[in-house]
């Protein structure tokens, strides 16, 4: 039964973790490339930019993040590699 939580634990960090980095690393790039004429027009267009190419991002590849961690864990959890989901040793 510790072995299901941890491969569930596993998932959820794996998914979210891949959903996270992904919009991150879109949503600077968008970010970075606003051009502005103040540093407050530049922050609020640099803003929305990202959170566009995040929740693009999101769209773009959340079915493959969500498939991938997927696999990570269930595979991760049956072979024992994950932290947590090792068998146990016969004494």
């Amino acid at each position: 039964m510790k072995r299901i939580v941890f491969g569930v634990v596993w998932f959820v960090v794996f998914w979210f973790g891949g959903l996270v980095l992904g919009g991150s690393i879109a949503g600077a790039i968008a970010g970075s490339q606003v051009k502005a004429t103040s540093m407050s027009d530049g922050y609020a267009k640099g803003q929305r930019a990202g959170e566009e190419a995040g929740a693009a991002f999101g769209q773009k590849f959340g079915v493959a993040i969500f498939i991938g961690a997927l696999v990570l864990s269930i595979g991760g959890t049956a072979i024992g590699l994950l932290p947590g989901t090792k068998k146990k040793q016969p004494k």
